[in-house]
C-alpha cells in the first residue's frame, strides 16, 4: 500500500495536485508569506522595546528609548492588515499578469472605507484596533473581492480608453480609473449596509461570526497536534506536508500570533499559548519532525561511515532548521523504522511546551513569526522574547534525542554490519 508506485500514494499525490491547483490557496499563501519580513521586523523592535531584563527597562525607558523601538512594532504589527491587505491583492493580480500598483492603492481605500470611524471632539480618526490582527479576515476578503474585480474589468476591456495620441503612460494610469471607481462604490456600498446592522461593520460582523469561531477552534493544542500529525504523515510518504497545511497554518494560527505581538508590544499579558509561534518554536528543532537529535547521533555517535559522514554534513544545516539532507539522505521518507520517531517528536514537544507555559515555568511566545528563518535553536526562544523559551528548546533537543536513540541504533548497527559484509 505504501509503495512509491502504489494506489494509496497516487491518490495522495493527486489530492496534492488538486490543492496545489487551488488558485485561492496559493495566491493567498504567496500573500501572507511576503509580509514576514514586516512581521519579524516589527517583533525584533517590540522584543528592543520589552525585553525583560530590570537594568535594560530602566535605562531604555529614562532614556526615552522604549518609545521609540515601540513605534517599529506599533507601524507593522498593529497595522498588519493593511500591510496583508496590498500584499494579498498585489499577488492576486499578478498572479493574471496585471502589473499595476492601482489594485493595491484601491484595496487599501476600500478596506479603510469599510473600518469603522472614531470620533473625539468632531475629529474623526481611525484607530488601530481594526487595523492589526482583528481586521485580518476582512483584509484577506477584501484584497481577493478588490483582486477579483478589478481583474476582471481589465480582463474584458472594461476600461477607459484614451485616444491613441495620448501618451501610454497616461493611457495605463486612465486605464485604471472604471475598475477603481465600481470598487470604492462598492465599499461605500458595504460600508453604508453593514452601518443599518446592529454590528455596525463588517468588521465586527466577520469578528464575532467568523475570525472569532474560527480562531477559538485553532487556539487548542488538540487542533496544532492533529495539524502537526498531518504534516509529519504526508511528509513519512514523500509529500510537503507543510506546504499543504500552509493555508491553515497562516489563516488560522497567524491572528492568535499577531494578538500576542500585539500585546508583547504594549507591555499587556499574552492572550494566546497556542500559535505559529509556537508551534515553530516546539517542532522544528533541526527542522521538521524535530531531527536535530538524530543529526548529532548520527554525527558523533555512528559506527558506519554513511551516518557518521551524512551527520556530519548534515549538522550545520540541521542547526539552522534546514533537515532535507536527512530527509532524502536516510531517508526518512517511506522509511518505517524512523516513522515514528520523526511523528511523535514533535507531538511530545508540543504536549510538553504547552503545559510549561500554562503552568508558568516559562512565557508564551511573544507571536515573532519566524516562519522559515534560518535561526538555531536557543535564539528562537529569544526572539520569542525569553532566554527561558531557549532553554526549553535545548530540553526538547534532549528528549528528541533519547526518543530517536533507539530507532538510530537499530538502523546504525544494521548499517553497520552491511558495510563490513561489503568490505569482507
Amino acid at each position: 500500500m505504501f509503495r512509491a508506485d502504489g494506489r494509496f500514494i497516487r491518490n495522495l499525490e493527486k489530492i496534492n495536485a488538486k490543492l496545489d491547483s487551488y488558485t485561492f490557496l496559493k495566491i493567498l499563501t504567496s500573500g501572507l508569506t511576503m509580509i514576514l519580513p514586516v512581521i519579524i521586523v516589527g517583533a525584533f523592535s517590540s522584543l528592543f522595546a520589552n525585553f525583560p531584563l530590570n537594568s535594560y527597562q530602566n535605562f531604555i525607558s529614562e532614556h526615552g528609548i522604549k518609545t521609540i523601538f515601540s513605534m517599529g512594532g506599533q507601524f507593522s504589527t498593529s497595522i498588519i492588515s493593511l500591510i496583508a491587505v496590498i500584499s494579498i491583492t498585489y499577488t492576486y493580480v499578478n498572479k493574471y499578469d496585471i502589473h499595476s500598483i492601482i489594485p493595491s492603492i484601491i484595496s487599501v481605500i476600500a478596506f479603510l472605507i469599510m473600518t469603522p470611524l472614531s470620533i473625539i471632539e468632531e475629529v474623526s480618526y481611525i484607530g488601530f484596533e481594526w487595523l492589526g490582527s482583528a481586521g485580518f479576515f476582512v483584509a484577506i476578503l477584501t484584497a481577493f473581492a478588490v483582486g477579483g474585480i478589478y481583474t476582471k474589468m481589465i480582463k474584458n476591456n472594461w476600461i477607459l480608453k484614451m485616444p491613441e495620441a495620448v501618451p501610454s503612460t497616461v493611457s495605463q494610469s486612465f486605464a485604471g480609473l472604471f475598475p477603481s471607481a465600481v470598487i470604492v462604490t462598492l465599499a461605500m456600498i458595504v460600508r453604508y449596509l453593514f452601518s443599518l446592522t446592529s454590528f455596525g461593520s463588517i468588521h465586527q460582523v466577520i469578528f464575532t461570526i467568523i475570525q472569532t469561531p474560527i480562531t477559538n477552534i485553532g487556539n487548542s493544542l488538540w487542533a496544532l497536534l492533529l495539524i502537526t500529525l498531518l504534516s509529519r504523515l504526508l511528509w513519512m510518504i514523500g509529500i510537503h506536508g507543510m506546504l499543504v497545511l500552509m493555508p491553515i497554518l497562516l489563516t488560522v494560527f497567524m491572528p492568535l500570533d499577531l494578538q500576542n505581538l500585539e500585546a508583547f508590544t504594549n507591555g499587556d499579558p499574552l492572550p494566546n499559548i497556542v500559535g505559529l509561534a509556537f508551534w515553530i518554536l516546539c517542532t522544528s528543532i533541526g527542522g521538521g519532525g524535530a531531527t536535530l537529535g538524530l543529526n548529532i547521533l548520527m554525527a558523533f555517535q555512528s559506527k558506519s561511515k554513511q551516518y557518521k559522514t551524512l551527520g556530519k554534513l548534515s549538522l550545520p544545516s540541521g542547526i539552522f532548521g534546514i533537515n532535507e539532507p536527512l530527509i532524502f539522505g536516510i531517508p526518512i521518507v517511506f522509511n518505517a523504522l524512523y516513522a515514528i520517531p520523526y511523528i511523535i517528536s514533535p507531538l511530545i514537544n508540543l504536549v510538553i511546551g504547552y503545559f510549561v507555559i500554562k503552568i508558568g515555568l516559562a512565557p508564551a511566545p511573544s507571536g515573532a513569526s519566524i516562519l522559515g528563518m534560518p535561526i538555531p535553536i536557543f535564539f528562537v526562544g529569544l526572539l520569542q522574547g525569553s532566554w527561558k523559551l531557549g532553554v526549553l528548546q535545548l530540553f526538547f533537543l534532549l528528549i528528541d534525542t533519547i526518543i530517536y536513540y533507539p530507532f538510530f541504533k537499530v538502523a546504525d548497527d544494521a548499517l553497520y554490519e552491511e558495510e563490513i559484509s561489503n568490505e569482507n
